[in-house]
């Protein structure tokens, strides 16, 4: 079963020349692959957090189970920093 978008992103680079300035659509192909990248390695990064932060906050120290999200919030916050700065080296930088 092929996957479509493979497939998509295949079809993309074979059209595009390397010496040639990214299109609008791969620039946009490349920043939604950087976010989506940044936030899935620091969502894990957040949930190992969460469990930390549930194990020794909230089963040892007692506090509210609502501590357990600050992690991923933090997490979160730190993903969109990072791919912000990622996106703006990009879109400066590269593909023209």
């Amino acid at each position: 079963m092929p996957d479509p978008i493979a497939n998509a992103v295949r079809g993309l680079l074979d059209r595009q020349d390397p010496n040639a300035p990214h299109s609008l659509l791969t620039r946009f192909l490349v920043s939604a692959i950087i976010v989506f990248a940044q936030l899935v390695l620091y969502g894990v990064y957040g949930v190992m957090g969460a469990v930390v932060m549930y194990l020794l906050g909230v089963e040892l120290g007692g506090l509210s189970l609502r501590w357990m999200y600050l992690p991923i919030g933090v997490a979160l916050a730190f993903a969109l920093w990072g791919a912000g700065k990622m996106l703006g080296d990009y879109w400066r930088n590269y593909g023209h």
